[in-house]
């Protein structure tokens, strides 16, 4: 076979000059050097202004880890500010700046409106504004930093997120900002309306709390505390001031929605921008990112590394035509924690599929090539793409593999990959029901797990849980727990009534691993499963049923097959005990991880939701929640009408949590790719990974190749971005990888199940 790393890695290293960074990230690059005094305004968007003017408003310039102001002063009748400071940003921190209203007249106890705003490494040199928007933006993106006791956090997460929030709103105008406001996100997703919806709602309290006192007796800022604190944290902790209400409100945003509504409903916006008509099922705030517009087709799966940036493999070359037939991308993305996208070619790309991952000792990212594409003559027979490959990438986005990728070890429609604390490399070949390794990441070494020694029809997803292997069966609905020396475990679940249709994996701190259970999912290998009997009905109804499923404008199932048929499943870390949960509005669970409390996050392939479950740390969950109990709203998830089907899952040091919009809604079969990746911002426990300890380049004993092609790199100028700390903090693993879109139906690639089931129940009592 081909594969073996033969040419030196400076012949296969060639990365272009990234193209110039987006004028918002240059605006807070220049925005965010040393200062000793900090210059702003406040404002509202509030539609009758400050009509008493801004007297009595106070300021304070904080720095995250300290909770004391390191600047004081006051606010004049216009607004205006001049606060001098009297301490620094520390290393890998952000600046952040809060204004407190006065006590309304005649409510001299009643709570009163923060106005915030953050700014990532360092104090602000340009003149700042702070508003209802800025606030907004700073308490969803940093939701996870956020508390009484102020902002704190470690990189680079807490720098991330800072970042992040200028994709919302930009903190020196006070402006929406254009990530917000333009394509892919603007009019075509609800965001915006939600966005300026919670901006209006602390528009009402900031400028008359007691316009209302028949709905609200104490004013509409004690309102958003109270709705705050019902959506608080386990701690019980009340939130101080409206800055971090909001923040409370993101990190558990489905408890009472209507309450906030309604608040929100008092407050009309100065430029009449679109409001929500009615209450959202939670208040998630979801960006969605397409890098340069034209080369994200089929998002699969992503991994996060220890920077924060989000790698993304990718089905198909991108075609803007739905009709147009398309061959297999060659393609693998880098997005950074604010969205900002560099694009890297060669070492063997080829249609990758669900697989990819990255060895926490190097830092080089490795992709499985299953090699979608449309069937010849849509894809022509010259380039249809192989089926047998893995790439290997630098932390740098140099290839490393040869032209061919690397082939040995029997590589066959490789789905899953996975990295064990050897940096051996692990593949669910899903064509010949085995699984290969790479020992030490050396292709010459290879070794095939052959099937007759696994319990696996159709493996499709490989997860280390830091004892040993486990790797997902769909068809005959089985995980195997194999030990790092390539045997199955006495303790491996194998076949099991808990599992249906198992598809990601994913592992938690303390080893527990979590499975997807599609219900109806089977994989396009070419082998297609049987149907249960000669005459049994057309296998692949019961999936094309759930494509034809119809949900209303908030998710809400509204006719077609029923789709609460998924399930997830938690494997003890032996595999010896596996228990099934259902609910949070499961609907043909795909993708699965963890965050950093060890809560589990779901990408569902039908209904546009999110899921979330209570893991196995119980005190990290909501009052009254137990393991495996939903998170989320079980009727529609945490909705969003910007998302279609989704495969891949993951959440990064923000804890914002992202999704792989890999299968448009009503997809065109020879190209059904969608175009987006997406960001539930703040909504999750940060992860933390470890920076690797040395960039290591493997040196597999080589056998001949030929040469390979540079890698090439651009950078998006359509995402924006913001300077960010580039260094890591805190170790832990990776956040658990989650699964890609596949193409199922071309060729009759896939199988399911000849009817579908009604919603499963628990296999086992609670442990």
């Amino acid at each position: 076979m081909i594969g073996a790393l033969a040419v030196a890695a400076a012949t296969l290293v060639g990365v272009a000059t990234p193209a110039a960074p987006p004028a918002s990230a240059v605006t807070v690059a220049r925005a965010i050097t040393t200062a000793s005094t900090v210059q702003g305004t406040l404002a509202t968007v509030a539609a009758g202004g400050m009509s008493g003017g801004w007297l009595g408003w106070t300021i304070e310039v904080l720095v995250s880890g300290n909770a004391d102001p390191v600047g004081e002063g006051a606010a004049a009748a216009d607004g205006s500010f001049t606060i001098g400071v009297d301490d620094a940003v520390p290393q890998d921190g952000v600046a952040y700046v809060v204004a407190h209203a006065p006590a309304a007249a005649g409510h001299p106890d009643a709570p009163a409106a923060a106005f915030a705003s953050v700014f990532p490494g360092a104090l602000p040199t340009e003149p700042v504004v702070l508003n209802e928007r800025t606030t907004v933006a700073s308490a969803v993106a940093m939701a996870q930093f956020v508390s009484n006791a102020g902002v704190s956090g470690t990189a680079p997460g807490l720098v991330n997120s800072a970042g992040m929030a200028a994709n919302l709103a930009d903190p020196f105008t006070g402006a929406l900002a254009e990530t917000l406001t333009t394509s892919p996100n603007g009019s075509e997703t609800s965001t915006l309306a939600e966005f300026d919806s919670l901006t209006a709602a602390l528009a009402s309290c900031a400028t008359a709390p007691f316009a209302d006192p028949v709905r609200f007796a104490d004013g509409t800022c004690a309102e958003l505390l109270d709705v705050g604190s019902a959506a608080g944290s386990p701690s019980g902790a009340v939130p101080v001031d409206t800055f971090r209400a909001f923040a409370e409100i993101i990190r558990n945003p489905g408890v009472s929605p209507e309450r906030l509504f309604d608040v929100s409903q008092t407050g009309a916006l100065a430029d009449g921008s679109p409001v929500l008509d009615r209450a959202p099922v939670a208040w998630t705030v979801a960006l969605r990112f397409d890098g340069d517009g034209q080369s994200l087709a089929g998002p699969g799966n992503f991994a996060v590394d220890y920077q924060g940036n989000i790698w993304v493999i990718n089905n198909y070359q991108y075609n803007a035509d739905p009709h147009t037939p398309v061959c297999g991308s060659d393609k693998l993305f880098k997005f950074s924690p604010t969205g900002a996208m560099t694009t890297f070619t060669g070492g063997g790309l080829s249609g990758a599929g669900y697989g990819v991952d990255i060895d926490p000792h190097t830092g080089n990212v490795w992709v499985a090539n299953y090699g979608f594409a449309a069937p010849a003559p849509g894809c022509p027979a010259a380039d249809q793409p192989p089926h047998n490959s893995a790439s290997l990438f630098t932390a740098a986005g140099s290839a490393l593999s040869p032209a061919t990728g690397y082939t040995q070890g029997g590589l066959n429609w490789p789905q899953g990959v996975a990295i064990d604390p050897n940096s051996s490399v692990w593949f669910a070949n899903c064509n010949t029901d085995t699984v290969t390794i790479y020992p030490k990441g050396d292709p010459a070494a290879a070794r095939t797990i052959p099937a007759d020694q696994l319990n696996l029809t159709q493996p499709f997803d490989v997860v280390d849980n830091g004892r040993s292997m486990f790797v997902s069966g769909i068809v005959n609905d089985s995980v195997d727990t194999i030990g790092y020396d390539g045997s199955v475990l006495a303790s491996s679940p194998g076949v099991n009534a808990a599992f249906d249709h198992p598809m990601g994996l994913a592992a938690d701190a303390g080893g527990t691993v979590w499975a997807a259970n599609s219900a109806v999912i089977a994989l396009p290998c070419p082998t297609v499963p049987n149907p249960p009997s000669s005459d049994a009905a057309d296998p692949t109804a019961g999936f094309q049923a759930i494509l034809g499923t119809t949900f209303d404008s908030r998710g809400m199932y509204t006719g077609g097959a029923n789709p609460y048929i998924g399930s997830i499943a938690a494997i003890s870390p032996d595999g010896a005990r596996v228990t099934q949960y259902t609910g949070g509005g499961a609907t043909v669970p795909w993708g699965i991880t963890t965050d950093g409390d060890g809560n589990v996050w779901v990408a569902n392939f039908a209904g546009k939701r999110l899921s979330a479950f209570c893991g196995t740390d119980e005190a990290s969950c909501p009052a009254g929640k137990r393991t495996g109990d939903p998170l989320s709203p079980d009727l529609t998830g945490y909705y969003f009408d910007g998302l279609v089907r989704n495969t891949g899952v993951a959440v990064d040091q923000s804890g914002n949590v992202w999704l792989a919009n890999n299968w448009d809604e009503v997809p065109i079969q020879t190209n059904p790719g969608g175009h987006q990746i997406v960001a539930y911002l703040g909504l999750a426990a940060p992860v933390t990974i470890a920076a690797p300890a040395a960039v290591v380049v493997p040196t597999p004993t080589p056998t001949p190749t030929p040469s390979a092609p540079a890698a090439a790199s651009t950078t998006s100028t359509a995402a924006p971005g913001a300077a960010l700390a580039a260094t890591g903090a805190s170790a832990g693993p990776l956040a658990g990888a989650a699964a890609l879109a596949l193409l199922f139906v071309v060729a009759g690639l896939f199988a399911v199940r000849t009817r579908l089931r009604s919603r499963p129940t628990k296999t086992s009592a609670r442990r």
